[in-house]
């Protein structure tokens, strides 16, 4: 069941996040001009809103029953690979050299942080 979290929260985080990006090409969703505050609020944006509400209820639920050192870590990497991913697939976003061995030592030091001393 907790690997199931883990995976929604991770799933839905990610989303939010492409979601978000995907409505900003419709127009930011805030912005302020002529010193007033406009929003633009599209069904994206309330889209990628409501994955982050559902996002946070996952994380709270997920750091009440996990050590704050193994789940920050652990779900905070499998979204970087995970976003790392879909910019190049979503938004054809380039992959760079220095952003493989980012994503590679992100994933080494998650490696390194779970190892059990005996």
């Amino acid at each position: 069941m907790s690997k199931l979290i883990i995976a929604l929260y991770v799933a839905s985080t990610s989303l939010a996040l492409i979601v978000l990006k995907l409505s900003s090409k419709l127009g930011a969703p805030v912005q302020f001009t002529e010193n007033q505050l406009h929003f633009n609020i599209n069904p994206l944006t309330v889209l990628g809103i409501g994955l982050y509400g559902t996002s946070f209820i996952l994380y709270t639920y997920l750091i009440s029953k996990f050590d704050l050192g193994y789940i920050i870590p652990l779900t905070t990497a499998c979204v970087y690979a995970l976003i790392f991913v879909a910019s190049f697939v979503v938004f054809k976003e380039q992959f760079t050299i220095l952003k493989i061995f980012g994503i590679i030592f992100i994933l080494a030091g998650l490696t390194l942080l779970n190892i059990k001393s005996s």
